[in-house]
């Protein structure tokens, strides 16, 4: 019996008047309006009409969106130079040299490349035992003559390989000193690659000139 009455009751209930429509919407809009002006416009594009947005600091939002960088472009982008050094182009091909020493206790023998300013060379040397030695170089032109430049030194204890790479500091010739300061001998393999234009070994008293290969 109730349910009857309320239907009835809805029934009877007018509907809204279009005044009463065109008021809601009105007021829906003036809502939508003030929304904009005071925080979509401020937050999003940095318009402030109103001054709410910084007020707000709405119109922070809007700087620190700008502020963000683009992602670069990685198609069609042109490449960074490369810094200075890295690439030294060479007029001549580089050459390799593989050489078999055998030292007795108490012998020494020394293999020098002549190399330009710049080259580069790498290099590998493996001994039976530990072996003294030292990696220099002498200059075209040295102050004086006895004049040298240490790379690398162990004359007490030394050790039995060394591997690495080279840039000549100095035009000039550029190599191994090697010293066996033990009681048996010692064999000692090395191999090199670089922009040499020639190579001596240095075991009595005229260096004996080697012969240096090019690249197979």
């Amino acid at each position: 019996m109730e349910d009857m009455v309320e239907q009835q009751d809805l029934q009877r209930m007018p509907a809204p008047s279009k005044k009463a429509i065109a008021k809601a919407t009105g007021i829906a809009l003036a809502a939508a309006i003030v929304i904009l002006f005071t925080a979509v416009l401020p937050a999003e594009y940095g318009i402030d009409p109103l001054k709410t947005g910084a007020l707000l600091h709405l119109t922070d939002l809007a700087k620190a969106t700008e502020s963000k960088p683009e992602p670069k472009a990685a198609v069609g982008a042109r490449p960074t130079a490369a810094p200075s050094g890295i690439y030294t182009a060479q007029s001549n091909s580089y050459k390799v040299d593989s050489e078999d020493l055998s030292l007795g206790p108490g012998e020494g023998v020394e293999i020098k490349y002549h190399m330009q300013k710049g080259a580069g060379m790498v290099y590998a040397w493996k001994a039976t035992g530990n072996i003294a030695f030292e990696f220099h170089g002498e200059p075209d032109n040295k102050p004086n003559k006895d004049y040298f430049e240490s790379y690398e030194l162990d004359d007490q204890t030394g050790k039995d390989r060394s591997y690495g790479s080279f840039i000549a500091p100095t035009t000039g010739i550029h190599g191994w000193f090697w010293e066996n300061k033990g009681k048996k001998q010692v064999d000692i393999h090395l191999t090199t690659a670089g922009f040499y234009d020639s190579a001596r070994m240095y075991a009595g008293e005229k260096p004996d000139p080697l012969e240096i290969q090019d690249p197979k």
